[in-house]
């Protein structure tokens, strides 16, 4: 019987529930040895759990976390007015199954417990106090995983070094004291994931703390938008973790320079959402990357389209993802052409997913493309002028039969008739190739006789999904195909 169980079998399965908190806790009522088990799955993270307004979540969790309070901090709340009376010893010491926290989270346990106070003309110290004594409790008593850096410097807190020696993900900002960032490096060493935010300061002590981890992967750094800043502190300490990283993610500009991101030859990922320009574009261009997977240009309003276009066709055959948002557009038909010659090259037949812009007069390239691709899944296509035709695509893309190819995304301002996407899907079903999910922009007018036609070829399997959609990474249906 499965209550029989080992311990470490039920642990497994139990943990493929994570997600479903109604399942886990029915888990919770079978007998002593399921609740056991079940119970540091669920307070791992129990914010997760939280719904928007849900004020019963947030009374309930800070009862709880508030009888695992040791009694030192019991007196000093109850002296000081903010607690009342003697809180009884739970049944289990949940606070040290906690592997994540935020100072959203603490300031939100205050608010809750401290809301009957509002008036109280010490509710700033009170605050300060009830904060204070929780992140002791959870420095004293977790062991934690993911922790949102506040401005109180936890590295002095008692039980820290057990507390966050096994940290793993830290966001925090670079206008955090330098101190702080020097004491957590005495603790910190096996950061895998790293964000930035806000990344407006070439803190030395954060770059310290970078220089001592011994297995960065993930770095996000989120500099102001619109404003061309370097750090060659944190660059540094970057280049130190190059033979870890392999996903970096630049957001608002890119603040650190070519030539330190050309020491990063593992890197399998790089996203750039940027709205400040790259300060020397001819070093950024012909910057390699042996082993980069992924290309995501989520946003970039001052980079040449020819840039990318220079910085693609010097990568090394690895690529399998260039996406793209609507910036950056190319300017001219030539551009289109181009990026179309270097993507058709036979070390590009490993990708899987590629924007490209739609021609009338680069329909020969994109059709050599997508017959040279034998494992293109998904394809984004925008429009580059005003107004595409939408059926000289669709036939396109029959004759030249890319066999694997399960995602087509239509960006832009697209013209077909509901007879074109019937006809489409028609030949689609007699060539037996795989369902197809389809997303159009939001400018395309779906119309009552569309739907139908939508609704008749995902009853016979042609059609998995369809949506409008303007950002496919946050299609939820896609998950599979952000790795990264």
């Amino acid at each position: 019987m499965a209550s029989n169980l080992p311990v470490d079998c039920l642990d497994q399965i139990f943990k493929y529930l994570e997600e479903d908190v109604k399942s886990l806790r029915s888990c919770l009522l079978v007998n002593r040895k399921w609740c056991e088990t079940v119970v540091p799955i669920l307070w791992s993270n129990p914010w997760k759990f939280e719904k928007n307004t849900d004020c019963e979540y947030w009374t309930a969790i800070t009862s709880t976390i508030l009888l695992c309070l040791p009694k030192d901090s019991q007196d000093l709340l109850r002296r000081n007015n903010i607690i009342k009376s003697t809180l009884n010893s739970p049944a289990f010491d949940y606070v040290r199954y906690f592997q994540y926290l935020s100072p959203e989270a603490v300031e939100q346990l205050s608010r809750d417990y401290m809301n009957d106070n509002s008036v109280d003309p010490h509710r700033g110290y009170k605050d300060q106090l009830f904060e204070q004594e929780i992140y002791k409790l959870f420095m004293s008593k977790s062991s934690l995983k993911h922790l949102v850096l506040p401005k109180a410097p936890l590295s002095y807190c008692p039980g820290s070094t057990t507390c966050l020696q096994k940290l793993r993900e830290l966001v925090c900002g670079s206008d955090n004291s330098p101190e702080f960032f020097y004491g957590l490096a005495q603790i910190c060493r096996q950061i895998q994931r790293l964000v930035v935010d806000p990344c407006h300061d070439d803190n030395a002590g954060l770059a310290s703390l970078i220089e001592f981890q011994t297995g960065l992967k993930y770095v996000e750094l989120q500099a102001p938008d619109g404003q061309v800043n370097e750090y060659p502190r944190i660059g540094q300490a970057l280049i130190s973790q190059a033979h870890s990283i392999s996903i970096l993610y630049f957001h608002g500009s890119l603040c650190i320079r070519p030539t330190v991101l050309a020491e990063f030859i593992n890197l399998k990922n790089l996203k750039l959402f940027i709205s400040g320009e790259i300060s020397n574009l001819s070093q950024f261009a012909t910057t390699i990357f042996p082993k980069l997977e992924v290309l995501d240009i989520f946003w970039d309003e001052h980079t040449p389209f020819s840039i990318f276009t220079q910085f693609i066709e010097n990568t090394q055959g690895t690529l399998s993802r260039i996406y793209w948002n609507t910036d950056c557009p190319p300017g001219k038909p030539e551009e289109i052409r181009d990026y179309l010659d270097v993507i058709s090259r036979p070390k590009f037949t490993n990708l899987k997913f590629v924007t490209i812009w739609w021609n009338c007069l680069a329909t020969e390239k994109l059709t050599k493309f997508l017959t040279i691709h034998p494992h293109l899944q998904a394809l984004k296509i925008y429009t580059f002028t005003n107004r595409a035709n939408g059926k000289e695509l669709f036939d396109l893309l029959i004759r030249a039969n890319p066999h694997s190819l399960k995602v087509l995304n239509l960006d832009g301002d697209w013209q077909f008739t509901n007879e074109d996407l019937e006809e489409f899907l028609d030949k689609w079903k007699s060539t037996g190739r795989n369902p197809l999910s389809f997303y159009i922009s939001f400018k395309y007018n779906v119309t009552p006789q569309f739907e139908e036609i939508i609704q008749k070829y995902q009853n016979e399997g042609i059609l998995k999904d369809f949506q409008k959609a303007e950002f496919l990474d946050e299609v939820e249906s896609l998950n599979y195909l952000w790795k990264y």
